[in-house]
């Protein structure tokens, strides 16, 4: 825009510029005359109607104000109305919001006329469905007043042309009208509509079977003390309805089994792939949740890792896809979906998946970092079980390759890993297509409340199984080693560790950061020790490739950040390595459980700094629990923390009574002695 385009308006009304006004005298004295010459002849045609922008003169003009919320409904949706009416009419229409003003420029007067009347029906229609709801009955309210109140009001007094008069607010009135009234929204109503429009989406889905238990007489002919009994042998497990109960149905909880006939009885070709694979008895968890899936229960099962959580889901699953009413080939697409946070996790429950050939049943696992096209053909061949992690099911989702409405056995593995990741929002996406009575299944190994928020919201009055307390325990499989040191002695400890391995040892060394991982696995390698890395951001061919290298003994040392501490199923790992103490306590007692598995026994060493002294207090109450030594350094560096916490909340304390804001209070800011 040029210098002179905000000098005048096209009539006598002020208007609102965008340029910057700069004072003409000064201009004049810098200003060569070619320039003082183009402004004059610029302003002479503007005033007498020249359009810059068209390149044309108009010799009429009309204005016409509105009510400035009017003038988007004059302009339309990316300026479509204002530009029909400009080629319907041969006419140039400016629209000033700021002031509600209406410019129609053109050479025929009757047509300006006709856009103007166009106009004027615009801004009725958009009054009309604005004002007739929110205008009391028996107001007096007319068309006429509606014209006078949306034109004649804006005008100007013809004493005073500048005096512009806008229509006061709903506020401003000393009318008898209630605000809300016709104006509030009906959430009632709004929700009693989706609640009829979700159930008749849902009521043309085909049957669902969830009840396939019969319980075996040794079962059912229990007393509670023999129940309360085997609770207590199977590490003091616990079993409740954690939510509102319904219909009186807190004691309908089935009782635990001690063997797998007793579960898989009636299914004989489970029972003898559960065979194949020499297990002894179920484990505690395993014991108490069969017997709810098998029912149709919701289930929450809360457990430490390494205790066969993915066998307690998976075995019932499968058993929930074979016997329903309908066909497999009938319904449409997978019956069986399970989250995990991790690719790691998700590969891993495949694998346990593919140990059992139950009727052909076909699962695939979907995963960011794969090969998304072979992920594709995989679920368009036909699957029945989706294993996978929330983003890259969301992406085929939206891409109309995964219909999760045949869904009707959802699980959330490790719940709680998954929230911590941020992929809350993902899994609140997914679950609003999937049928409101599917059989839910959560797993977690611990019970925070963002886990319990969403199983409240989602799940349909659960049986929690808890094996051992909610409070935070370590595996007791592990001894737990701590050892106070400096950051520059833990590459020499760990070197000097690694030196001293037995041929049948096998480590997993945890870092903090990618960057502290690869940096040393290369010094490692450098020193002439054969290893492996994994952490986020290698390619997932590589961290693939890791997982089998240490599964198969190939390496015997994996350098590995968070991504490894959960779902990471190796047997025969026999030592862990904290090398980076972890930023919770949590994740703490994941790392430690990647050992001591499967009925062995575990090392755990940690390398605590000063920087994790914050933690030395949650790490002594884990170690206590499970008997295991506490060195007197760590009670000292616990000690120190809670002495220095007290002292700083003591300084707080004299600053705020003290009202100084300088942050403490007690702090000098005199002469200093050196």
């Amino acid at each position: 825009m040029s210098d002179w385009e905000d000098d005048e308006p096209y009539d006598d009304k002020p208007q609102v510029s965008n340029v910057k006004s700069v004072p003409k005298r000064s201009y004049d004295n810098r200003r060569s005359d070619e320039n003082r010459r183009r402004e004059r002849e610029s302003c002479t045609n503007r005033n007498s109607g020249r359009d810059s922008t068209y390149g044309r003169n108009f010799h009429c003009k009309e204005s016409l104000y509105v009510r400035p919320e009017s003038i988007g409904r004059i302009v339309g949706r990316a300026g479509s109305t204002i530009q029909r009416l400009q080629l319907d009419f041969n006419v140039r229409i400016d629209a000033d919001k700021s002031r509600g003003k209406v410019t129609v420029l053109g050479d025929d007067k009757g047509k300006i006329n006709d856009a103007l009347n166009r106009i004027r029906k615009i801004v009725d229609e958009g009054n009309d469905g604005n004002n007739q709801s929110q205008r009391p009955h028996g107001s007096g309210y007319n068309r006429s007043d509606r014209n006078n109140q949306t034109y004649r009001s804006y005008g100007r007094d013809d004493d005073n042309p500048f005096d512009y008069h806008y229509p006061k607010s709903s506020y401003d009135r000393n009318e008898n009208y209630n605000a809300n009234q016709g104006g509030i929204i009906d959430w009632a109503a709004h929700n009693k509509k989706a609640e009829l429009a979700r159930a008749e989406r849902w009521s043309k889905c085909p049957p669902l079977k969830k009840d396939f238990y019969v319980e075996h007489a040794e079962v059912a002919n229990m007393d509670k003390d023999n129940v309360a009994q085997i609770r207590l042998q199977n590490n003091n497990t616990t079993v409740s309805r954690v939510f509102e109960q319904k219909n009186d149905e807190s004691d309908n909880i089935p009782n635990p089994i001690w063997k797998f006939e007793q579960c898989f009885g009636q299914y004989p070709d489970m029972l003898a792939e559960v065979a194949k694979q020499q297990f002894k008895k179920p484990s505690p968890i395993q014991a108490q949740a069969w017997p709810i899936l098998l029912k149709g229960e919701d289930l929450i099962g809360i457990a430490q890792t390494g205790t066969g959580k993915t066998l307690a889901f998976l075995l019932p699953a499968l058993i929930h896809i074979e016997y329903q009413s309908i066909p497999r080939s009938e319904r449409g697409g997978p019956n069986v979906l399970i989250l995990a946070p991790t690719r790691e996790l998700a590969l891993q429950i495949e694998k346990e998946t593919n140990k059992y050939s139950f009727r052909g049943i076909k699962a695939v696992c979907i995963y960011g970092g794969g090969s998304r096209r072979d992920q594709i053909q995989h679920v368009e061949q036909g699957v029945e079980v989706i294993i996978c992690t929330p983003g890259r099911l969301n992406d085929l989702i939206q891409a109309k390759v995964i219909d999760v409405t045949t869904v009707t056995y959802l699980v959330l593995d490790e719940a709680d890993r998954m929230l911590d990741m941020g992929f809350e929002p993902q899994i609140r996406k997914v679950l609003l297509d999937i049928r409101p009575d599917r059989q839910t299944i959560m797993t977690s190994a611990t019970w925070p409340p963002g886990v319990r928020r969403l199983a409240q919201s989602y799940m349909n009055n659960p049986i929690q199984v808890c094996v051992g307390s909610l409070d935070l325990a370590a595996t007791h499989s592990v001894r737990q080693v701590v050892e106070i040191v400096e950051e520059s002695e833990k590459f020499d400890m760990v070197k000097s560790f690694v030196k001293s391995m037995r041929s049948d040892d096998k480590i997993i060394v945890f870092c903090g950061k990618k960057v502290r991982a690869d940096d040393l696995s290369s010094d490692l390698s450098l020193a002439g020790y054969l290893c492996q890395a994994i952490h986020g951001s290698r390619d997932q061919a590589d961290r693939e490739q890791a997982i089998a290298d240490i599964t198969s003994g190939e390496v015997k040392i994996l350098i590995a950040t968070d991504v490894a501490s959960r779902g990471l199923d190796i047997d025969d790992v026999t030592h862990v390595i904290n090398y980076d103490f972890p930023r919770n306590i949590e994740e703490y007692v994941h790392r430690i459980g990647r050992t001591g598995r499967a009925g062995r026994t575990g090392t755990s060493i940690s390398y605590i700094t000063r920087s994790d002294w914050g933690l030395a207090a949650e790490l002594i109450k884990i170690m206590e629990e499970a008997g295991q030594d506490v060195p007197d350094k760590l009670r000292d560096m616990a000690d120190r923390f809670g002495k220095m916490k007290e002292r700083r909340s003591d300084q707080n304390m004299r600053g705020r009574r003290g009202g100084g804001g300088g942050g403490g209070g007690n702090r000098s800011y005199g002469h200093r002695s050196y």
